[in-house]
């Protein structure tokens, strides 16, 4: 596994996200990615098997301007605000979730093989979520 952090990577808020990545991915060896970045797709933090550890930028860059996609089309089809998005893959799941890290806006990405259940997916991601909000400065 890998893991790639943006600078501050020693604060406590940083380790605690980590740990909170790190967790749900070695507890799910089906979950091969967890990243999290800003909603302007800046990489914050990123958790995954390592033939996808030289592409946390793109992941963010892809994540932020998904979610904001799904959010905008949301809002014009006056369906309110967008949460998840889900993209159901040949191999797998990809949840996008909207979430807050040290009180801001975030885009959490998590990558699952199709050996679990989106429902099981969806589940751990927003328990990740929960975790991933709850986490102060």
């Amino acid at each position: 596994m890998f893991d790639m952090t943006t600078p501050n990577e020693k604060s406590p808020a940083k380790i605690a996200l980590l740990r909170h990545m790190k967790a749900l991915c070695e507890a799910n060896r089906e979950i091969i990615l967890a990243s999290l970045c800003t909603t302007d797709g800046f990489p914050i933090s990123c958790f995954s098997i390592s033939d996808l550890r030289n592409q946390a930028d793109k992941f963010a860059a892809m994540s932020s301007t998904l979610s904001a996609l799904s959010d905008s089309s949301a809002t014009q089809m006056k369906q309110g605000k967008c949460d998840i998005t889900i993209v159901e893959a040949t191999s797998g799941n990809i949840l996008f979730v909207k979430t807050d890290y040290i009180g801001k806006p975030c885009v959490l990405t998590v990558v699952a093989q199709n050996r679990m259940t989106l429902a099981e997916a969806r589940y751990k991601t927003k328990k990740l979520m929960g975790e991933i909000a709850a986490i102060s400065e």
